[in-house]
C-alpha cells in the first residue's frame, strides 16, 4: 500500500512539468527538444550550434542561397569594418541576396551601395592594387558619373587651400610616379575627394606613410598619402569634403606634402584629368569619360626596361632606383644576389 507522500510525489512532477510547458509556446517546445529529453531520457542530441551549414552557391545569376548563415558570413575583421546599415544579411533565416561581395574566401555581404563591385568583387583591408587586372586589359573607355549634375556638394577639393604642384604624375628618375604631390603645411586639413567608403586607413613605412584609401560609387578609388594621421577607419562611409586626415610629412617623403592618386580597377591615371590642381582651376564635371590614353604613360612604364652596370652600382641600389626588388632582378637575369656585377654589363631591371 502506497504512503501519502507517496503518491504525492510523482503527482507534484508531473503537475511541474505540466506547467512548465504551458509556459512555451508549441513552436518553443519542440526547439528546445523538451519532448526529447523527457520521453527518449539520456539520449543525446545534435546541438543546433554546433550543426555544419553548407552555403548554397548559385553562381550563373550570381544569386547565394544562404542556409541559416552561421557559418557564411563570420564576424571577422574584413566584415567587421563594412558600415552596419551595408549589411543586408538576415543571419536568423534563409534569404536570396543579389549583388553579394567575396570579403574573404566563403565570406560574403550584399554591397548594393557600393556600384564598383559590378566589375571588380574584391574588398581588401590592406593592398593598394588587389584586383589581378592587366592593365593591357583596361577598356578602351568607361564613361563614369562622378556626382549628380546640378550638385555643388558631390566634390570637394582634396585639401583646404590652393597649394603648389611639386612632383606630376607620370615617369620620375628613379621609377613612376602614380599621382601627384601637392606641397602644404604639418596639420592641414585633408578632405575626401568624392561620396565613399574607407577601404583603407594605415601605416606604411617605406612607402606612403600615414595613407587613406577611398572607394566611390562609381568604382573609381582616392588615395590620400603622407599624412601626419588619419581621422577615420576601414569601412566608415564618408561624405566629399569630409575630413579624413591631417597633412604631414610620413613614409617616404623629403617634406610635408599630399601624394594624391586616383584609381580605376587598381591602376592611377593622371588626377590632372578631373581636376586643374597647377592652375586652381576647380571646375570638375559630373561626368568623365575614362579612355585608354589615360593608361598610355601607364603601360609604357610597364614594359622591359634595362640598366647598364657602373662603377658603385649594387642590386640594392639599382632595384631601388627602378621600383623593383633585388630578387626579381636576380630571376631575370639568371643571377644570384652574390653575383659580381661587371662595369659595362647590361641587366634587365623590369
Amino acid at each position: 500500500m502506497c504512503s501519502k507522500n507517496q503518491v504525492f510525489k510523482p503527482t507534484f512532477v508531473y503537475l511541474t512539468l505540466f506547467f512548465i510547458l504551458l509556459s512555451f509556446s508549441p513552436s518553443e517546445v519542440v526547439a528546445q527538444g523538451f519532448f526529447k529529453k523527457i520521453f527518449k531520457g539520456k539520449n543525446k542530441t545534435e546541438s543546433i550550434d554546433k550543426k555544419e551549414i553548407t552555403p548554397i552557391v548559385t553562381l550563373p545569376k550570381d544569386t547565394f542561397t544562404l542556409e541559416n548563415g552561421e557559418e557564411v558570413c563570420q564576424q571577422e575583421d574584413a566584415i567587421s569594418q563594412i558600415p552596419e546599415k551595408y549589411k543586408r544579411i538576415d543571419f536568423n533565416k534563409t534569404e536570396q541576396c543579389e549583388n553579394l561581395v567575396e570579403l574573404q574566401p566563403g565570406q560574403f555581404c550584399d554591397a548594393t551601395y557600393l556600384d564598383g563591385f559590378d566589375y571588380y568583387k574584391t574588398w581588401d583591408n590592406w593592398n593598394v592594387n588587389p584586383y589581378n587586372i592587366s592593365s593591357n586589359a583596361l577598356k578602351d573607355s568607361i564613361a563614369l558619373q562622378l556626382y549628380t549634375e546640378g550638385d555643388s556638394t558631390g566634390w570637394a577639393y582634396p585639401l583646404s587651400k590652393k597649394e603648389r604642384v611639386t612632383s606630376k604624375y607620370g615617369f620620375r628618375r628613379w621609377r613612376f610616379h602614380h599621382g601627384i604631390d601637392t606641397h602644404l603645411s604639418i596639420g592641414d586639413s585633408i578632405h575626401a575627394m568624392f561620396d565613399g567608403v574607407i577601404r583603407i586607413a594605415k601605416y606604411n613605412r617605406r612607402g606612403y606613410g600615414y595613407y587613406v584609401m577611398i572607394r566611390h560609387k562609381n568604382g573609381l578609388e582616392t588615395l590620400y598619402g603622407h599624412m601626419s594621421r588619419y581621422i577615420v577607419k576601414a569601412g566608415q562611409e564618408v561624405k566629399a569634403g569630409e575630413v579624413i586626415g591631417l597633412g604631414g610629412n610620413t613614409g617616404r617623403s623629403t617634406g610635408p606634402h599630399l601624394h594624391f592618386e586616383i584609381r580605376y580597377q587598381g591602376y592611377g591615371f593622371n588626377p590632372q584629368d578631373l581636376i586643374d590642381f597647377e592652375n586652381h582651376s576647380f571646375d570638375v564635371p559630373a561626368n568623365f569619360d575614362l579612355t585608354a590614353k589615360s593608361y598610355e604613360l601607364l603601360i609604357e612604364s610597364k614594359k622591359s626596361v634595362y640598366h647598364r652596370i657602373r662603377s658603385g652600382d649594387s642590386l640594392w641600389k639599382i632595384s631601388r632606383r627602378y621600383g623593383t626588388s633585388m630578387t626579381k632582378i636576380c630571376r631575370l637575369n639568371g643571377i644570384s644576389k652574390r653575383t659580381t656585377l661587371r662595369v659595362g654589363r647590361t641587366i634587365r631591371v623590369r
